[in-house]
């Protein structure tokens, strides 16, 4: 049976001299394992499409949940990533991510619009690799089904009420009168700066294409990065040796 999907390639893996395994994150199946012939010869007209971040319409020849390219068609290349080595080492480590919290079979499409838009913005000469790290972490996290609530403190239900505190137990706001008032000192609560607080609910509650339209400073800045990273991991219950390697270079 062929399939059609658009996808990108965010994992590969060669078999012998002119084949490979390909990991396509797609807008029908989610992740998939693809093989594909011949994508390494010169003339190969494959090639392009195979390459690391390369965004294409596949045709694929499926059998029961086995996959095999038998056409591409370009829609974009994130090639440019590759001349930089701190963007293209976060950008396989955003991958991974995906890869790792990605079902097959299972629509993919919020998912890989964000991952292009996401790529996009870091492949851009002026790009803020920190804040795009953070700014996904924290996004993917809620597209993944760990979205914290920001909405209001939980105990009086207002949208910000003098010190905010984000509790990392129930993943949302408690205010501090609340905090007095429930008197809970076995719950691990951080202060959130003003702006830490409003640059977490632009990220998570806004339209995707939106997401990295802000610039953060001093303060504000180390705790956002440092906040995204930590709350995904603990989401996800590990770490990465991308990530690990993508820090060593930063």
């Amino acid at each position: 049976m062929l399939v059609t999907v658009d996808g990108i390639v965010i994992g590969k893996r060669d078999i012998g001299e002119n084949n490979c395994f390909l990991d396509v994150l797609t807008d029908q199946y989610g992740v998939i394992e693809a093989t594909a012939h011949g994508v390494k010869k010169v003339n190969s007209k494959n090639a392009s499409s195979a390459g690391l971040f390369s965004y294409s319409k596949f045709c694929f020849n499926k059998t029961n949940l086995r996959y095999t390219v038998n056409s591409t068609e370009p829609i974009c290349s994130f090639f440019g990533l590759s001349a930089d080595l701190k963007k293209f080492s976060l950008a396989v480590y955003l991958a991974d991510v995906i890869k790792y919290t990605s079902a097959s079979e299972q629509s993919g499409e919020d998912i890989l619009r964000f991952f292009a838009i996401t790529l996009y913005k870091l492949e851009k000469e002026n790009a803020d690799c920190d804040i795009i790290k953070a700014a996904f972490e924290l996004r993917i996290a809620a597209m993944l089904g760990f979205l914290p609530d920001l909405r209001a403190c939980r105990g009086c239900g207002k949208y910000v009420n003098g010190k905010m505190y984000f509790s990392s137990e129930g993943s949302d706001l408690i205010c501090e009168d609340c905090k007095n008032r429930e008197n809970n000192i076995y719950e691990e609560l951080k202060a959130l700066l003003p702006d830490l607080l409003h640059t977490m609910r632009f990220v998570v509650y806004s339209a995707s294409e939106k997401v990295y339209g802000f610039n953060l400073k001093g303060d504000t800045r180390k705790e956002f990065t440092a906040f995204a990273e930590e709350y995904l991991l603990s989401q996800l219950g590990r770490g990465f040796k991308t990530l690990d390697y993508y820090k060593n270079l930063a």
